[in-house]
Formats: C-alpha cells, structure tokens, sequence
C-alpha cells in the first residue's frame, strides 16, 4: 500500500509552498487508495511552538486535506531515535563527539532514481561527519526523519527540491541500518516573481494572509496543483475529485514555478462562481460579519440580494467589502478619476438635483424597471444621452464609476438613502465645477 507524509516544523505558518507539497502528497495517496500520513518535525526545541502546531493543523483541516491516523510528533518519540542510534554506534558508524554523537560517512557513490529528475548521483566523498544526535539527546533531522519514514512504512517520500541535498546523507542511514529506502520524488521549488525561493518570513506566502483575504480552498488548491504539475490541454479548472483523477508524479515538472497572485484570484474567482447559490450566500455572509462593521444596518434579506449582486464580479471575499462598501457605509469617497471624467460638466449638479426631485416623486422604489424608467424619462425630457445621467448619478451613489447595474444598485439603497446621496453629490459636484 501507498504510504506517503507531509511533515511540517511548528516554527511558523504554514507556507504556501507546504501546502502546494502537503496537496501533491495527500492527491498521490488518494488517487492510489493509500494513506497520507501527518507528521510534526518539533525537534527543534528552542524555535518549535504549540501555536504554530495548533495552526497547522487547523489549516489542513479548512484547507479539506485529511490526513490518515493519528499525527506523528517526533518530540514524543525519542527513545526510537536513541535506540537506533545506539546501534550505529554499537556498529562504529557512528562516534561520540563533545558530547553529540556524529555519523561517520563511508566513501562511496550514492545513486537513486528520482521519480522527478531521474537518475541522480552524489560523491560522499564532498560530505563531512555530521552530528545525528544533539547533546540535549534530541535527533538532527536528517537523522529522525530516517527512522520515522521507515518506522511508518513511507513508500515514497514527495518533497520539495529543497531537500534534494539531503537525500544522499538520509540513503547512507539507510543502509548502515539495513532498510530498504522509499522512492523519491523532489517537487520543483515554487518562487516569487523576483525568481528567489518563496520565503516563510514573507508574510505573504502565509496561507493564512490569503485566507484572510477570502480565498476558498478548492481555488488555492486548484491553482497550487498547477504549479509544478502540467494536466496536459489547456484546461484549468479542477474540482478536487478532478485532480485526485488525474494527478501524476509523471507529470511534474522538473523547472521551478512561479507564484503569481493574480493567476491564483482568477482561478479563486472560477471557484467562487460555480458555488451553489446557497453556498455562495453563506460564506459570502460568514466572510462579511467577522471582518467588516457596518455602519449602516442591512436585513438578512438585502444583504442577500448584494452578495449576489457581485457573484460574477468578485474573485476573492475581499473584493467584496471594497466593491460593495457603498451598501454599509455612510461617507461616499467619489473617485477623482471618475469625477473628472464624467462629473466635470457644470450641468451635472442641476441634472442630479432634477432627478433627485423626479425619483422623489415615485410611488415604488422596489422594482428596478419603474426606477430605470424614471432616469431614462428625465434623460429625454433633458434631450440628452440617458449615460450623461447614468454615469454622474453612479458616481454620485456608490463613489465609482464601476458597479453592478446602477437600477439594481437604486433599488437596494433604497429611496431615502438614494435621494440624500444625490443632494450630498449636488453639493461636492458644484464644489468641483466651480474650482
């Protein structure tokens, strides 16, 4: 049976580039019928924390990526390092060294296939003794992920390029114990756009920074399983079951990926869209009442209607509580741009101030027809194009000259707020016109 592990260290985050890893890890596994295995690396007394453990795993969790068992923690398995180490020394490949105990490297060529990179061959001859046990009793990594993988029964161990270097030392415990070493497979690293390896003091690799800013998992791990791995065909869209399908180490590229935020949102956005409604709602609901205040109240119905308003809109959560701010809160900032370009004109107060009056008059403010109607009316009745109103009255409204349609937009303000906005533009804008 398949047995693969993602083996993070609680001294951080989790990291975009861990979870492009713990993703390729957990679909290899499943698409095998296999078990994917979690494991904290807390070796590292001084630097491993509780909180950071506690993150991690609650990232997996809302990430959907299930691990099998219960999760391995090397700080708790000390005296299967020891015992292992003892009989290294007790063989005279390893030796007690100012109170550590170091392992001494026989001079050989070590070879393995790679299932990424293929054949692959290191000289032992350029490495030094190094230490496998601290003189706190603790094992060096190299050394405790060794005894863990083979402990576990880890058949392939699918990890980034990063740990390439450590192979050759990991093949050398192997055989000085005599065990049967797992496959390799060592994934292209992911960097940023200035070409250097992602970095865990970047705050923005930090997948919570991108669940925060309202990414959803299926399009994160969509988009993460791209990087590296080539589907073949032009198509990018996949539903979880999808990649499990179709994901194969075969596919993998052997060159670096480029992380790319903007490529992310766009296939975040794809995910967003397909949604059930309802689903759409709830977390649109959820994202919106832990992060944003609203001044002005709105009802479960109305804030309803403006989630779906920006359904087709939005890429992440957060595009959300800028696009749609006009809805909750009471100051308008007007955008100069959109000011100067359509707002310039000295008749635009007087048009507004005429259609606050017209609109005022109106029986119903509940159905979009009878208020498009209204402005389009007063347009004719002005003789000019219905977008010389449209435009400023937008502006006026929401602050912008991008929104969602502009009747539907009316409709959900509603007429009080509708009009007391168009009177606070009739002042701004004469203000402006007459600079």
């Amino acid at each position: 049976m398949v047995k693969v592990r993602f083996a993070p260290s609680p001294t951080g985050s989790l990291h975009i580039g861990g979870v492009r890893t713990a993703l390729f890890n957990y679909l290899f596994a499943r698409q095998a019928g296999g078990k994917f295995l979690l494991r904290i690396e807390d070796t590292d007394r001084e630097r491993s924390r509780p909180e950071f453990e506690k993150e991690i795993l609650e990232s997996l969790e809302w990430l959907g990526l299930e691990w099998d068992g219960e999760v391995v923690r090397q700080s708790e398995r000390l005296k299967s390092y020891q015992s292992c180490v003892k009989v290294l020394l007790d063989q005279g490949v390893a030796y007690q060294s100012e109170g550590a105990i170091k392992f001494r490297i026989p001079k050989q060529k070590i070879r393995f296939l790679d299932l990424v990179h293929g054949a692959i061959e290191f000289d032992s001859e350029t490495f030094d003794d190094f230490v496998i046990q601290k003189t706190n009793g603790f094992p060096t990594y190299n050394f405790a992920c060794v005894v863990d993988d083979h402990e576990y029964g880890m058949t392939h161990l699918i990890r980034g390029d990063d740990h390439l270097s450590n192979t050759p030392r990991q093949i050398l415990f192997y055989q000085a114990l005599g065990w049967e070493a797992p496959s390799f497979a060592h994934l292209p690293l992911v960097l940023g756009k200035s070409g250097e390896p992602l970095s865990k003091r970047d705050g923005e690799v930090n997948l919570n920074f991108y669940r925060d800013s309202g990414f959803i998992p299926e399009g994160i791990l969509n988009y993460l399983a791209l990087l590296g791995w080539s589907p073949g065909g032009n198509h990018e869209f996949f539903k979880r079951s999808e990649l499990i399908k179709q994901f194969s180490l075969a596919r993998v590229n052997k060159t670096s990926a480029t992380f790319d935020t903007e490529k992310m949102k766009w296939v975040n956005g794809e995910h967003l869209r397909a949604l059930p409604e309802e689903e759409f709602i709830k977390q649109g609901e959820a994202y919106l009442s832990a992060r944003v205040p609203m001044e002005k109240k709105l009802s479960n119905e109305v804030l309803t209607e403006i989630i779906l308003l920006f359904r087709s809109r939005i890429r992440i959560w957060s595009d959300l509580t800028w696009q749609a701010k006009y809805f909750w809160e009471e100051k308008i900032d007007y955008e100069p741009d959109a000011i100067e370009e359509h707002c310039r004109d000295p008749k635009v107060p007087e048009r507004l101030s005429e259609l606050a009056r017209t609109l005022a008059s109106l029986a119903t403010f509940s159905e979009i027809n009878v208020i498009e109607q209204c402005l389009r009316s007063l347009a004719e009745k002005l003789q000019i194009p219905a977008k010389l109103l449209i435009h400023p009255t937008r502006i006026a409204l929401t602050g912008r000259s991008v929104s969602p349609s502009l009747f539907e937009v009316m409709r959900l303000l509603g007429k009080p707020l509708v009009l007391e906005r168009l009177q606070k533009a009739v002042t701004q804008f004469s203000k402006r016109v007459s600079i």
